[in-house]
């Protein structure tokens, strides 16, 4: 993780020297030979490079720490004496808005400094070179005040995310695992038997006696 912020500074600064110089090579007045607009880009280039690749392992880093963080949370037991950052998954999706929130910003501020650089250049292009010197210097000095600011804060809440995700992890990790309690078996009621009445009985056991034909006795005469 940190050579990933150290990766995106140098790139940046990179990008911004070569942004610079490319800016002043290419005035009217004072254009530059055709090496040095090459070797200009090249380094704008090569910068632009290593800041994407500095964001990029820092977003990666962190999605990696973030998914082994909320499997663990689903997995491990956590009691409140626990000191977590994140204790839930409605708390770790808070901190990824804010991690996210935190990378936009990184990013942002590096193409407002590159953005108000080339406006810059094209505004006082037809201008006298010393007001372009001037205009320039300034430009640099304010946009780059504002996108270092822009950056480093947004470096430190990445990396503040990253270091808490980690540190949950290391935790959840040591823990025992979870184990669900299996749900108790629920008593069934008794089926019930219905009697019929000792009327109902006795009534049919006449109705089937009425109906069988008289039997004539053997004494009979």
């Amino acid at each position: 993780m940190p050579r990933f912020v150290f990766l995106f500074a140098f790139g940046a600064l990179v990008v911004a020297g070569s942004q610079v110089a490319l800016t002043l090579g290419i005035h009217p007045e004072h254009l530059a030979s055709l090496r040095y607009i090459m070797q200009s880009g090249a380094g704008l280039i090569v910068g632009t490079a290593m800041a994407a690749t500095g964001l990029m392992g820092l977003a990666e880093g962190y999605q990696r720490t973030a998914s082994q963080l909320g499997s663990l949370l689903q997995s491990k037991t956590h009691g409140e004496a626990l000191p977590l950052v994140v204790r839930s998954d409605d708390q770790l999706q808070s901190q990824n808005r804010h991690f996210w929130q935190a990378y936009c910003s990184i990013g942002l501020s590096l193409a407002f400094f590159l953005a108000g650089l080339l406006s810059i250049s094209i505004l006082l292009s037809e201008s006298s070179f010393f007001l372009y010197m001037a205009g320039l210097s300034a430009g640099v000095g304010i946009l780059g005040v504002i996108g270092a600011i822009g950056g480093i804060q947004g470096l430190r809440s990445a990396r503040q995310c990253q270091k808490s995700a980690e540190t949950d992890s290391s935790l959840l990790t040591a823990q025992p695992d979870y184990i669900a309690e299996a749900p108790r078996p629920t008593a069934k009621a008794p089926a019930k038997i219905s009697w019929s009445s000792n009327r109902k009985r006795s009534s049919s056991h006449s109705r089937t006696l009425a109906k069988r034909p008289p039997v004539a006795s053997r004494y009979a005469p």
